[in-house]
Parts: C-alpha cells; structure tokens; sequence
C-alpha cells in the first residue's frame, strides 16, 4: 500500500505543529540564550515545512482530487524493505557496538554502505560520508558537548 504524498505531508506538518506547541511549556533556563526547547522545535519547524512541500507538491501532480492510497509493483514493496532492514540493522549496531567499536567508526560506515547501496558511485560517496561524519562528531562534541563512544579510536580523538 502506498499513501500519497498529499496525506502523509498534512501529517508531518500536523505532527510539527504539535510538537511547537508542546515545546512551548518547556521551562526557560536561567542565564541561556537557548533551552531544552530549542531543537524539538528546530524539528517541528522543519516538519511543518516540509510537510508543506509535500502536501503541496502532491497536489501539483494529482490534481485537485488524489487518490490518497494505492498498491505500489512488486519491486517497490521489496525495496521499502531494504531500504526498513537497512534503518533497524544501523540503529541496532549503533546500539550493541557503539561503545565498542566507536560512533565514528560506525557512522562511517552506516553512511559509507548507505550511499554506495544507492548510487554506487565510489568517487562521490566515499568522501561524502567520511565529511558527513567528520561534520556529525565536531557537531556532536564541540558544538553540542554531547559525548560520543569513541572506542578503537580512544587514543586518536
């Protein structure tokens, strides 16, 4: 089954919207210019953007009446799994190896194999991803003082 991108946009931008509204009781840190509140609704704002994109853009290629579920080819449903399996199997080693192996070492290769499953072009996602993860763990440690697992590269980091 596949849901057209017209609902599932109202529902990311209704999403948004609820979670702005629920930051907004969030209490307000003495002495900050920034509190708890700041990334949920960073996110709700993305969310109710581009579910506006969606919704939009879903509209421009249906018409004016959509049909809002429909039964996608065989290949479809299979790549939607990989693509599912891919998701659970990078959280789940993120979890049982990451203090193990290390965040970056993982990271790397969660994006490494990620992008060369979908482009398959060495030259490109080979830099992308080492870039990607260099930006994640300046943006995770530095900026953010949020300690990522080093593990094997404990000595170097």
């Amino acid at each position: 089954m596949q849901i057209h991108d017209a609902l599932i946009g109202a529902l990311l931008a209704l999403f948004g919207a609820v979670v702005i509204w629920h930051v907004g009781s969030f209490p307000v840190v003495a002495g900050q210019y920034y509190g708890p509140d700041l990334f949920p609704r960073l996110i709700g704002a993305g969310l109710v953007l581009l579910g506006g994109a969606l919704v939009l853009r879903g509209r421009a290629r249906a018409g004016l009446v959509p049909r809002l579920m429909s039964i996608p080819a065989a290949f479809e449903i299979r790549r939607g799994g990989m693509a599912a399996l891919y998701i659970v199997a990078s959280v789940a080693s993120m979890v049982l190896f990451g203090e193990i192996i290390g965040a970056q070492i993982l990271i790397l290769a969660i994006l490494m194999s990620g992008l060369l499953a979908r482009y398959g072009r060495p030259a490109v996602s080979i830099p992308l991803s080492i870039a990607l993860t260099v930006l994640f763990d300046l943006t995770f440690r530095v900026l953010l003082k949020v300690p990522l697992p080093t593990g094997l590269l404990q000595d170097f980091i």
